[in-house]
């Protein structure tokens, strides 16, 4: 029995060096990859951080973090360039996206759009799940779309990634000339990072119950009440008809807007059923999780307003490129959040930021990683 144990005991000292053999290895090899190379994105170059590599020794074996690294790996073999904008390759996709969606029509319903009483279903329910427009709802609509024939220059469309922690971007973002958010995101704490100018943020229900309580007190709604007056001048753009569980909370919305009709100084859009056309559009980029997530759906819509289209805060990895420390998922998670991946259930992040970055590298979207001067 001793020599039995002692054999064992050898057999997992031999596994386990031969483990710490391969980290060590693969940790080398990236090593000498990394201090020979550069990440350009047209700003400030950045270098993979040493906590980089460590970040690697343990995620190596993860599946939607090989085939990103592998395309990185790849990329950074050229000689970094500074970004250039490709307005044909720009156009001709914009071209692509309105052969499956007419977005300015499909923005947001119409007052002259619907009916009272008509059945809403949902883009990702069964159809036995409905919502019936009610005059209220109806009363929130705007007469026309309110992005018909707006035009700019130069957009910013920022993400709630992590990695704007510390990035000290928003000087930078709002500069640019429309500047789309995501989900309500906070600005005022994280301004030097992530910009104040919102031009544009999406309101999925959803937050009304995670952040707000469901505004069931007279706290909660002072609470609402406050942060969409700042947006004084802005569009919330509120995805009602996305899943069933959100019609609850709709319907506790359009109460609280029919409530505070002039008092707030902002316009409503509450797109339709348009997701479907949206993925249609982005399986022909062989990109088709359960759900897009709202940043690569905020970039469809601004390929119909914009002329340029400028990225910030799309980064789905737990650690930063430019520092190699821990990020949480979103920048104003609170201070010492742990990364989670529950969004893979839904979304494909890796997948997506893959593309953005292979758009990014053919010159038809600027994808900003590095921290802004």
């Amino acid at each position: 029995m001793v020599r039995i144990a002692n054999a064992l005991g050898l057999v997992i000292l031999s596994v386990a060096l031969l483990i710490l053999s391969l980290i060590s290895y693969v940790s080398l090899r990236k090593d000498s990859f990394l201090s020979s190379s550069k990440y350009d994105m047209g700003g400030p170059r950045i270098m993979f951080h040493a906590g980089f590599r460590s970040q690697f020794a343990m995620n190596f074996l993860d599946p939607s973090f090989i085939p990103l690294t592998n395309a990185l790996n790849e990329e950074l073999q050229g000689k970094p360039s500074k970004w250039k904008f490709n307005r044909t390759a720009f156009y001709l996709q914009r071209k692509e996206i309105f052969h499956f969606i007419d977005i300015a029509n499909n923005f947001s319903l119409t007052k002259n759009g619907v009916r009272v009483g008509q059945l809403m279903h949902f883009d990702y329910s069964s159809n036995k799940y409905v919502f019936s427009i009610s005059n209220n709802f109806k009363s929130l609509l705007p007469d026309m779309s309110p992005i018909y024939n707006k035009h700019y220059n130069v957009c910013a469309v920022v993400g709630n990634s992590g990695i704007l922690t510390g990035s000290r971007c928003g000087n930078e973002i709002d500069q640019a000339d429309f500047v789309f958010r995501c989900n309500f995101a906070p600005t005022e704490v994280y301004y030097k990072d992530v910009g104040r100018k919102t031009n544009m943020t999406t309101f999925n229900p959803s937050i009304l119950e995670r952040y707000y309580n469901n505004l069931l007190t007279i706290q909660d709604r002072n609470n609402f009440f406050l942060n969409v007056k700042k947006l004084e001048g802005a569009i919330l753009w509120i995805p009602a008809f996305f899943l069933h569980t959100s019609a609850t909370v709709t319907r506790t919305l359009v109460d609280f807007f029919v409530e505070h009709k002039g008092q707030l100084k902002i316009e409503l859009a509450w797109p339709g059923n348009i997701m479907q056309d949206v993925n249609k559009y982005w399986k022909t980029k062989n990109l088709s999780p359960k759900r897009l997530s709202t940043g690569i759906l905020m970039y469809t819509l601004a390929s119909a307003m914009c002329e340029e289209i400028h990225l910030y805060g799309f980064w789905p990895f737990g650690w930063d490129p430019n520092t190699g420390k821990d990020l949480p998922y979103h920048y104003y998670d609170k201070k010492g959040t742990k990364f989670t991946t529950k969004w893979q259930e839904t979304h494909q992040l890796p997948s997506e930021f893959r593309l953005l970055y292979k758009m990014h590298g053919e010159g038809v979207t600027k994808l900003s990683l590095s921290h802004c001067a």
